[in-house]
């Protein structure tokens, strides 16, 4: 028995050491701008999510990204800004939605660790799918903005892709990958100078919006719906076309990869009566149309325990209209079974009675 513990242990031991990447660094993300594919490193300040990713991801005149976390993976609709100076690479988006829940970092550690010469790390890239593809790199040279690093294994190549992908030693984030400086090498911008610019302009912020002067008044604004959308299984096409345009302007349009469910929540949590469902789509807009619509509710906090309301076919003109005996709920959950024709799905409108 005394020589089965040690063996034990072992084994033990290197399931923790397999999961560390998990454990560690589950607040990198990938980001879509656009048509264009990056990384991120979440995290939290004064209560919110934030993404820190590279400028030059960033299409052009468009704030709006989707962010994609590790498996399982769920997405959110981020807003993004670059107020740093012209020559430095770095932008932070602020996230919404489903994906907050994931964001437990604060900004702190950005500033935990301190790249230095010889020092050996994780760089952490995600796939399509969500699984952590950990690149073991030796930083080489490091300066006073940023560091050079190489991949410790002499046979392997860098993945492409790995704008905003951070390089973690001991588990701490020392930098973000700005580009590839060949196929074994890359530049990073260390943390220290990221975490630096990012809380400066985070505290700026929180203190103009403390003491602004209020804006001359405006006209009242159209009343919200009563519900929120709070996620969808299948990631929009582009960040434009996010699944937030539900309930409000612009689109929702995603490639259908099997029932896609969209998930609304009432905006102050309580129960609110529900009789109806009324979905729209534009047939002239190029995109294919729903077909099969499933809609389940449930009264519970938590939203489990969902129970069923109706179910429906959209016509050829994009429109269902459906009422029931009215239930209260909390929380909404309308499932796109299937589409009348190929290829990317659009809705415009999915509204509640």
């Amino acid at each position: 028995m005394r020589c089965f513990f040690p063996f034990l242990s072992r084994i033990v031991l290197g399931l923790i050491l397999l999961n560390l990447p998990v454990a560690l660094f589950a607040q990198t993300v990938r980001v879509q701008s656009g048509d264009q594919f990056g990384h991120g490193l979440m995290f939290r300040f004064n209560d919110n999510c934030f993404v820190a990713l590279p400028r030059h991801v960033i299409v052009k005149d468009n704030p709006k990204l989707t962010v994609f976390t590790a498996a399982p993976v769920v997405h959110s609709l981020a807003w993004v800004t670059d107020p740093f100076w012209k020559d430095m690479d770095l932008a932070v988006a602020q996230v919404r939605g489903i994906v907050e829940d994931r964001c437990t970092r604060d900004l702190d550690w950005f500033a935990e660790a301190h790249p230095e010469a010889n020092s050996i790390g994780q760089l952490m890239q995600l796939s399509a799918t969500g699984e952590s593809r950990p690149t073991q790199m030796q930083i080489t040279e490091s300066g006073y903005l940023t560091f050079d690093a190489r991949l410790a294994q002499p046979d392997a190549e860098l993945r492409q892709g790995i704008s905003g992908a951070f390089l973690m030693v001991g588990g701490k984030p020392v930098g973000m990958a700005l580009r590839m400086a060949s196929q074994t090498e890359g530049i990073f911008l260390r943390s220290e100078e990221i975490e630096m610019n990012l809380r400066r302009w985070l505290t700026r912020r929180a203190g103009l919006t403390v003491t602004e002067v209020p804006a001359a008044p405006t006209p009242a604004p159209v009343p919200l719906s009563r519900f929120e959308v709070v996620s969808a299984a299948s990631a929009p096409v582009s960040p434009d076309m996010s699944e937030q345009n539900l309930i409000g302007p612009g689109r929702y349009v995603f490639a259908p990869d099997g029932p896609n469910r969209i998930v609304f929540r009432t905006r102050d949590g309580a129960s609110a009566p529900v009789s109806g469902l009324h979905l729209t789509s534009d047939p002239e807009a190029g995109h294919a149309l729903p077909r099969r619509i499933r809609v389940t509710v449930s009264s519970r906090r938590d939203g489990r325990g969902d129970r069923p309301f109706l179910t429906g076919e959209a016509g050829p003109d994009g429109i269902l209209e459906q009422s029931r005996m009215a239930t209260t709920a909390v929380w909404v959950f309308v499932t796109v079974l299937d589409s009348w024709d190929a290829g990317s799905v659009g809705i415009d409108e999915i509204a509640f009675d």
